[in-house]
């Protein structure tokens, strides 16, 4: 299976590269252009919600909830944009899927793009009116996040649909049944990975449709199993994770004392998780319980880290160890989950730095046309940090632990899901996407190795931290 998916492996992150979304998931890194507040972008599955405090609107809105009487929601009658004021030209705050309850806050007369009144939704964010249907039901009830999964979660169904790679030469993608019975469509080009939206039979040939809408015949797809490996919610000893050094998919070797000729007293399989209760005094060996060493370059180990300045006591944050490929969720200074992860591979090292979740996409398309072309179809719980940077789900390959990316950071499928419905910024009921900036800012992402112990801050984390600076430096 390793070399089935090495060919999609190509990274979110190529500075030649960019994710390729619908119009209202454009990248941070990509100038938005203005849309209109029906904006559409394709619905995905609910996430949970907090609410937060709400911007000041430039216009004046009208005192108390637009709707009286019986009016508990609005329903959207189309995926749409919001806005962070009442205008359409203003930034966006995140993407609400259609069929979707929400609560009217309050309105704003119309104009600046809209025929009809603003209404501000909650937690946040302004829709026209045009897109709205007051209803009698409740808003779509939130869920709280949690690091944990129920006992009887469906590891068949790791991720939300089924997803293949394409494979051979000269395969061909059809727009409509009638392009594929005349055999008139694209060639693909560079690798591909599909998710398939259903199947559809012409002249007795079964093709996929896939979720960009085209056809691609079934037998040049390989359907993926992705990874079921899953992190661990804290509570106590951080972990440390079995990875053999040369071979990582082979077991480790244990042995009665800390020495390279030591009697051999077992075998780990890979990725068992141990503790580490001390190291030998040359660093080469630890010991995991009573009677056995392991070499300490088959471990991937969790270590407590102190938090960047500015950290609130319970804020949310990511430390990213590029030389152990682990990362540490925390919540202030508490460790509150760790799993392993694969960052950028060489030549395509991922950068140590400290930035801040941009935004959170229930699924990105990412796509290159250029050296090395590639598209990778919708990438379930994507998280931009810094550019075309992302803290993303990895459905094709299972080599966590092990740098394999081409710069972002891969989570596996659970892991990717529990930290997007975690972290910050929250993404309420209903939204596809949610956008983060100084008035509502994503969870820090700190990234950092041996040779880059002290990373600086880079986009909006930047200011936060100067801003932070500054205040502190008033107080004294």
């Amino acid at each position: 299976m390793r070399m089935l998916f090495a060919a999609v492996l190509l990274g979110c992150a190529n500075p030649q590269s960019r994710a390729s979304q619908p119009p209202a998931l454009l990248e941070p890194s990509e100038p938005a252009p203005a849309a209109p507040a029906s904006a559409t972008a394709a619905p995905a599955t609910a996430t949970p919600a907090t609410e937060r405090a709400l911007p000041p609107a430039t216009v004046e809105p009208t005192a108390g909830a637009p709707y009286g009487g019986l009016i508990r929601s609005v329903e959207l009658l189309a995926t749409t944009t919001l806005r962070k004021e009442p205008r359409a030209d203003a930034a966006r705050v995140g993407v609400i899927a259609k069929g979707t309850l929400a609560r009217a806050v309050r309105a704003a007369p119309p104009g600046d793009g809209c025929t009809e009144r603003w209404i501000q939704l909650a937690p946040r964010g302004w829709a026209c009116e045009t897109v709205l249907d007051p209803s009698f039901d409740e808003p779509t009830a939130p869920t709280e996040p949690s690091l944990s999964e129920p006992d009887d979660a469906d590891l068949a169904r790791v991720v939300p649909g089924v997803y293949g790679i394409v494979r051979g030469r000269e395969v061909h993608a059809y727009q409509t049944r009638a392009d594929a019975a005349a055999g008139e469509g694209r060639v693909l080009n560079g690798a591909h990975s599909v998710r398939a939206t259903g199947m559809v039979n012409v002249d007795g040939v079964r093709y996929w449709r896939s979720s960009q809408g085209e056809l691609i015949e079934a037998s040049s797809i390989v359907q993926i199993s992705p990874s079921t490996f899953k992190g661990i919610a804290l509570d106590g000893e951080l972990p440390a994770w079995v990875r053999r050094r040369g071979d990582p998919y082979k077991p480790a070797t244990t042995r009665a004392t800390p020495e390279p000729r030591g009697k051999v007293v077992g075998a780990l399989a890979p990725r068992t998780v141990v503790t580490l209760l001390e190291e030998s005094d040359d660093g080469r060996f630890a010991r995991i319980n009573d009677t056995e060493w392991i070499a300490r370059v088959d471990l991937r180990v969790a270590s407590l880290a102190a938090p960047p300045p500015g950290i609130a006591p319970d804020e949310k944050w990511f430390d990213i160890d590029l030389d152990e490929q682990v990362l540490v969720a925390y919540e202030g200074e508490r460790p509150v989950y760790a799993t392993l992860v694969s960052t950028g591979k060489w030549r395509h090292e991922t950068p140590a730095i400290i930035a801040r979740v941009a935004s959170k996409h229930v699924r990105a398309h990412m796509v290159s046309e250029r050296d090395e072309p590639y598209s990778v179809a919708d990438v379930p719980w994507t998280m931009y940090y810094d550019g075309n940077f992302a803290l993303h789900t990895s459905y094709w390959h299972d080599g966590f632990g092990t740098p394999r990316s081409h710069g972002c950071i891969n989570l596996a499928p659970r892991d990717a899901r529990l930290l997007f419905r975690w972290s910050s910024p929250d993404v309420p009921p209903g939204w596809t996407t949610v956008h983060a900036d100084e008035d509502n800012p994503g969870s820090l992402v700190r990234i950092h190795a041996r040779k880059s112990p002290d990373p600086a801050f880079r986009g909006y984390a930047r200011t936060l931290h100067k801003r932070a600076a500054a205040d502190y430096q008033v107080l004294k």
